[in-house]
């Protein structure tokens, strides 16, 4: 319906004759709400005098005219559709198709809730189908919107007649055939939106890690094999559409509102089909098992989601990869452990162990304490957005040992008694007047006699020498660097 924005204050100007020739329409205000003009041919009455056109339906036409707008003011219209704010038009269309099919009047006969339902949908969709008008619906928010019979100008005015009826509006867009109750939204002819087909890939941790060449056996729609997508038999000729003039888009009007949509008679395709292809029937596409080699790129995370074309088609990968027994990942760092034994926590000493791409041997300093961290610079995995590796990071354990020979006890009872700084006592030892620890549970004499070898005048003079010639070693190996 279409308003003639002119205000009531002016009724008695254009009550003259030369505006009811150009409208042909008397000069009164239809609405009783929104104040406005609306002529004859509008509502499809051809009344030849003011009076015959105030009579008959008039109360229910102005209910009409704004039965949709006043029925569903302040009601959110994304959560009529079930769709968030921010959802890209093809979600809103798929969400308006699926509930105007379970809402459809043709589904539900005599149902009065559903047929609200549906009515409800349409009117949602109206707006939010809209880029335009959905816009101006989320600058103004509901109120604003809802209350747009009320107002004389700016945003209420504009919205005063979006009402069309709801089977009309589902016709216009799907067309005469479009309602298919066993169809689902990707066989409807709401549009093609089977482009993206999304499959969920297992990798193991050293896949992921690694990259993997993977083959995966999926079903997709693809381009018909026989007609290579042109919907047409082979050998046989199309024709220009005439309702579009081959354009693939025609003009609809919606009430007040003139919108280009797609072709319904050609579908968009410009062209008439004489003669289907056989396969496809006409659609241009078939349902196909094919064998995918995906070439998964190192450093995949799980539920990470990469896109890859497939024909005339995207496919959207997803990646589930499995924990690993070994590797902790925080990113492009990878976390895990290591158990020494005390000897070389305390010592020092290296070991063997397995990296993300090769095997690592393991630099551990004298001094090791358990639950230390161990870091190899870009020995972790690949950063997939960027370039180099990340690091690793070695969580050392200390093993010690559960069971001892008598003697492996013997020595560590001698390490014990030239120990210091413990925090109170070792089981076997005790202490002298002057602090010293001595065994005192020593009933072979085995630690004695070690005792005796550890701190004999021959022992402690190898020792001494020992640790010159290592001194002299150091001091040649500085005179040698200076001089190169």
């Amino acid at each position: 319906m279409a308003c003639y924005r002119i205000p009531v204050r002016s009724i008695s100007y254009f009550r003259s004759s030369w505006f009811l020739r150009k409208i042909g329409a008397p000069s009164s205000p239809l609405c009783n709400k929104c104040t406005y003009f609306v002529s004859s041919s509008v509502l499809g009455y051809q009344y030849p005098t003011k009076e015959g056109f105030l009579k008959g339906k008039l109360d229910e036409r102005r209910q009409f005219i704004h039965s949709g707008n006043q029925q569903f003011a302040g009601k959110d219209l994304y959560k009529i559709l079930g769709v968030p704010k921010s959802a890209t038009q093809k979600d809103i269309k798929k969400s308006y198709y699926e509930l105007a099919k379970k809402y459809h009047p043709d589904k539900n006969k005599g149902d009065e809730t559903a047929a609200k339902k549906f009515s409800e949908v349409a009117e949602a969709y109206e707006t939010l189908g809209d880029e335009t008008r959905r816009q101006e619906y989320d600058t103004y928010g509901q109120s604003g919107f809802g209350g747009a019979a009320g107002g004389t100008g700016g945003f209420q005015g504009q919205w005063q007649q979006a009402n069309i009826d709801p089977e009309e509006l589902f016709r216009r867009i799907f067309g005469n055939n479009a309602f298919d109750p066993r169809a689902g939204f990707e066989e409807s002819v709401f549009g093609n939106f089977s482009d993206a087909h999304e499959v969920m890939m297992d990798l193991t941790f050293s896949e992921a890690a690694r990259g993997v060449n993977k083959e995966i056996n999926i079903r997709m729609e693809d381009s018909c094999e026989r007609c290579k997508g042109a919907r047409a038999e082979p050998g046989t000729k199309t024709t220009k559409c005439h309702r579009c003039n081959g354009t693939g888009q025609e003009t609809v009007n919606t009430g007040p509102f003139v919108m280009r949509t797609t072709c319904r008679q050609c579908r968009g395709m410009r062209v008439i089909i004489t003669v289907p292809c056989n396969d496809c029937r006409g659609s241009g596409t078939t349902m196909q098992r094919k064998k995918v080699m995906v070439p998964v790129p190192a450093g995949v995370s799980d539920g990470q989601t990469v896109r890859m074309p497939v024909g005339n088609r995207e496919l959207f990968i997803s990646f589930r990869v499995a924990r690993s027994n070994t590797f902790r990942r925080d990113g492009a760092d990878v976390h895990s452990d290591a158990k020494i034994s005390f000897t070389q926590a305390a010592l020092g000493g290296t070991m063997k162990m397995k990296g993300i791409y090769d095997t690592i041997s393991l630099n551990i300093p004298a001094g090791t304490q358990s639950h230390d961290r161990i870091r190899l610079p870009g020995k972790g995995i690949s950063r997939i957005n960027s370039h180099g590796y990340g690091d690793h990071y070695v969580h050392i354990k200390i093993n010690v040992p559960k069971k001892l020979s008598a003697k492996q006890k013997s020595l560590l009872m001698v390490f014990a008694e030239e120990e210091s700084g413990v925090s109170g006592t070792v089981n076997g030892l005790s202490k002298t007047q002057d602090g010293a620890n001595i065994v005192t549970d020593d009933p072979d004499g085995t630690v004695a006699r070690l005792r005796h070898t550890v701190h004999s005048p021959t022992t402690e003079e190898f020792a001494h020498k020992v640790a010159e010639d290592i001194d002299d070693k150091e001091d040649d190996t500085k005179r040698n660097k200076r001089n190169t």
